[in-house]
Parts: structure tokens; sequence; C-alpha cells
């Protein structure tokens, strides 16, 4: 997998071991970060699907819905559902979804004939590119901090071994 030459690179403080993603060169611990060379890795290129499954828990119905949300403008749950076939339920949940992640803006509207709907109106997409680049950034974080964990757990298993049994078990479903 090779990232595009025009997208944000990865940086590497050689003080702290800290990483950074972005287009210029940050700093950290009073330095420069050092850009981290592209190597060939096993890992693949994750399609759309599996990126928006992995990181922000979508399914490609939750695509669908947004991509539709994106193009109609301002709709409503019963507009929506009628208009793609979907049930209420599924859109609303999927609605509520993309709200929380700020990808479309969730409003209450009050009927003239009494009682109130939910209408829903998309972002501009500079905006859905900046929440979406912001919650994969966190998430980027997040499994960073998993990954120094596993290595810092496995490593003081081993230091603090008095015993020649293993410290480590592994795992495999039968």
């Amino acid at each position: 997998m090779t990232p595009p030459a025009d997208g944000p690179q990865l940086f590497e403080c050689e003080t702290c071991g800290g990483i950074g993603i972005g287009d210029n060169r940050p700093e950290c611990c009073s330095e420069p970060m050092t850009a981290t060379e592209i190597e060939e890795t096993a890992v693949s290129e994750p399609s759309l699907e599996t990126l928006l499954k992995t990181v922000f828990d979508m399914s490609g119905t939750e695509l669908d819905i947004c991509l539709c949300v994106m193009e109609g403008g301002e709709l409503t749950v019963a507009a929506l559902a009628e208009q793609i076939g979907y049930d209420r339920s599924v859109v609303a949940r999927h609605l509520n979804h993309l709200a929380a992640f700020g990808v479309v803006e969730k409003r209450r509207r009050i009927r003239p004939a009494g009682g109130h709907v939910y209408v829903y109106t998309p972002q501009p997409p500079e905006v859905v590119r900046e929440r979406l680049r912001g919650a994969f950034l966190s998430w980027v974080r997040l499994a960073t901090a998993q990954l120094d964990d596993l290595q810092r757990e496995k490593v003081e298993a081993i230091a603090d071994a008095e015993t020649d049994e293993r410290q480590w078990t592994v795992f495999q479903e039968q």
C-alpha cells in the first residue's frame, strides 16, 4: 500500500517516539519531527467500506443514507425512508449516528397542525471531511495507545517472570 504523494505524511519524534500526521512538518519536544520512510508492508489498503466500518462503525447502508441526504438536502426520516425503500427505524438510527458525528444537522421542526418532526440537513462537504478526519485522528491516537499498552504489558510480563512457565497464552478458535 502506497499512500498518495500529495496526501498527509507520517512523522515521528526522534526524542519521545511520538507520531504526527499532517501536510506540514510538525514539532515535538521543541524539535521538528522526522518524516517516516514509506515501507512496503503486509498491510493492504482498506476499502472505503472497511474504513468506514472499522473506524466509524458505519455500514454500507449508513453510507447510502448519508449520500442521499448530501444530494437531497433537507429531509425527514419518513421522506428519506420512502425515497430509498428502507424501514423508518433503520433510517432514523443511521441519521442519528450521522448527526452525532456532525455529518448532518438534526433540527426539530414544529408542524403547523401540531406535533413536531425532525429534519436532517447535510453539512457542507468541507465540514464533513473535517469532522471525519478529526474522528479518524482520534481513532488513530486510541489505536496507537492500545498497541503501546500491548507491547508494555508483554515486556513487563516477561521481565517479571521468575519461572519457566509461559507468560502469554495464544488463543485459537477450535
